[in-house]
């Protein structure tokens, strides 16, 4: 895969209907009322998006898509939900010559914002099926006169997935969760997540708080540029509700004036090479971006955490401005709230900074940004050995180390 550094700017400006939605105040509600509401996507809308959106980024020239011509979109996806039971994404995995070469994840909820909430490249196959008789399998032997609830795919430390099954233990009447990932097939306690080490959580619940008004307007935005690709699609009769060929890609690309603004810096991946390594993965992928060699077990040490926990903000600090580690001793852990034009601002200066979510590092390497998507890209160290290139919708991190001289 290319990742040489490059922008692609085109000045024409979409032209989309914004349609006049009439929002109502509202506040964070239950899932019930919300799904009352009629805020849910339904699997086949879903799905136009996702290849609404790949058309988008392939006749835009973005990075990471190079190998998606003459890809499709798998029509079935995966339905992940949320720990809290909210369903949260439509997984769609995308093939090309039967191989499996990304997934797209689109929210299966308008409140979550924009529709494409998770791009992965080259993605490491799993077995859902697997991980739930794993994770039904344990339950019954942890609590073998239990009554099972429910067992769903969700989304257990995002963007890491699992089985999570909901137990009633019906001696003492309580309700208990077993989470088994999806790769590892090993149990995850049901802990939560803290600065220094992964666990449970929400990712619905963080994404709300970009405000519901606001995520709505986002998705609004979104789904106008998948009307507008679909009316030209059918214009030349295509339709986009069906996997798309090569030969319909290449006649569509031409007929689509769309405004792209993106960039990537040429920075290495790595994978942690232990579970709690993100932060030195992380770092070491910075620091070879600059021209440094460091192992994880180096940048851990300068980091100066205590095994088997993970770095906190500060002692990740430590590591870039010491003239033992990276020596940029103009970094700084940013303020919130921070936005999507900070994080362009510190690309388009060439210079790739740590971006956090709950318990997790990792490098935010470029951005992408059309009419109704801001999404930034991101070298994930996860999963371990190996890591991912990935595109994250804006609004996931909670917290930024800006790496600068």
């Amino acid at each position: 895969m290319n990742r040489s550094e490059y922008e692609v700017k085109k000045k024409f400006v979409l032209s989309v209907l914004l349609a006049t939605t009439m929002l109502m105040s509202m506040a964070l509600v239950p899932v019930s009322a919300q799904e009352e509401n009629n805020y849910s996507v339904t699997a086949e809308e879903a799905f136009k998006h996702a290849n609404a959106h790949k058309i988008n980024f392939i006749a835009t020239d973005s990075p990471y898509f190079e190998n998606w011509t003459g890809a499709s979109i798998d029509p079935k996806p995966l339905e992940l939900y949320d720990p809290t039971g909210q369903k949260l994404y439509y997984q769609f995995s995308v093939y090309k010559n039967k191989t499996l070469i990304g997934i797209i994840d689109i929210g299966a909820d308008k409140t979550l914002g924009q529709t494409v909430q998770l791009v992965e490249f080259e993605p490491k196959p799993f077995d859902a099926t697997e991980a739930i008789n794993k994770s039904i399998e344990i339950t019954k032997n942890e609590y073998p006169d239990g009554k099972i609830k429910s067992t769903q795919m969700v989304v257990y430390d995002y963007p890491a997935i699992g089985a999570m099954t909901v137990v009633k233990d019906n001696t003492r009447g309580e309700e208990h969760r077993i989470f088994v990932d999806v790769y590892t097939l090993e149990v995850i306690p049901d802990e939560p997540v803290t600065e220094t080490k992964r666990g449970i959580w929400s990712v619905y619940e963080q994404r709300l708080k970009n405000g519901i008004d606001e995520n709505l307007k986002n998705w609004q935005e979104s789904d106008n540029l998948t009307k507008y690709i679909e009316q030209e699609a059918t214009n030349i009769g295509i339709n986009i509700s069906t996997p798309i060929t090569e030969e319909q890609m290449e006649k569509l690309s031409g007929n689509l004036v769309i405004t792209a603004s993106t960039k990537t810096l040429n920075v290495p991946l790595y994978g942690g090479e232990k579970t709690y390594y993100c932060a030195p993965a992380t770092g070491q992928m910075i620091a070879k971006y600059y021209g440094v060699s460091h192992t994880q077990d180096y940048i851990y040490g300068i980091m100066g955490a205590t095994t088997p926990n993970g770095a906190t903000n500060s002692q990740q600090l430590t590591y870039y401005k010491s003239s033992q580690g990276l020596a940029k001793t103009g970094s700084i852990i940013a303020s919130t709230p921070f936005t999507f034009t900070n994080a362009v601002n510190e690309i388009n200066s060439n210079r790739p900074f740590k971006s956090g979510i709950l318990g997790h590092a990792r490098v935010c390497v470029g951005y992408y940004y059309d009419t109704g998507e801001q999404l930034l890209a991101l070298n994930d160290p996860s999963p371990l050995g190996s890591g991912s290139y990935q595109l994250e919708a804006y609004g996931s991190e909670v917290n930024r180390i800006y790496v600068r001289n």
